[in-house]
């Protein structure tokens, strides 16, 4: 996890060594709370985001919903065109954060020993206090998988809702430690 250096505080992850260049980046995004008119937008965001820090490995990037009859089948479709995988979690917020979970656990195994980037997108910016994830990130954090938690904004900012599809880039985005 970051220090809060200088160095890292305008990264998402941790500037790459060569050998780390391809690490995998495994994003989670919590679309329950947050409309993304433009999945394709929103992915080549998060793509360039990645790749501007400097690493070129597979991306995998899942949005995690609630209840389907909450969610137009014309917007899951849209994100599976923009290669955003939909999961969608019946239930409330916390049976969708513990799903979650799971699913990074399921990540975090078949990536190990190797380490990889976990970025996890969300409005709840008060993740690390619920949910056992300071648990599980503190855990695989120290087994070389480096977090970053961001805002929606940072990625799909409101102002482009009502913009063209342009892309985005995020000039400065904040690293998020387990410390605040």
């Amino acid at each position: 996890m970051s220090t809060g250096t200088d160095e890292t505080m305008d990264r998402l992850f941790p500037k790459p060594q060569r050998k780390e260049m391809l690490r995998s980046t495994y994003v989670m995004f919590d679309a329950e709370d947050f409309s993304i008119p433009d999945p394709l937008l929103f992915k080549k965001n998060i793509v360039t985001a990645i790749e501007k820090e400097g690493y070129r490995g597979r991306i995998k990037i899942n949005g995690y919903f609630g209840l389907k009859i909450t969610i137009p089948q014309d917007l899951l479709d849209q994100y599976l065109e923009a290669g955003i995988y939909s999961k969608i979690f019946e239930g409330d917020r916390v049976a969708r954060m513990n799903m979650m979970l799971v699913e990074l656990l399921f990540w975090a195994m078949s990536h190990y020993p190797a380490g990889t980037n976990v970025l996890i997108i969300t409005k709840n910016q008060k993740i690390l206090e619920e949910h056992k994830v300071r648990d599980i990130i503190e855990a695989l954090a120290v087994r070389d998988f480096y977090f970053a938690i961001e805002h929606p904004d940072t990625f799909y900012p409101p102002a482009a809702c009502a913009e063209s599809s342009e892309l985005f880039i995020p000039i400065a985005t904040r690293k998020r430690t387990l410390d605040g």
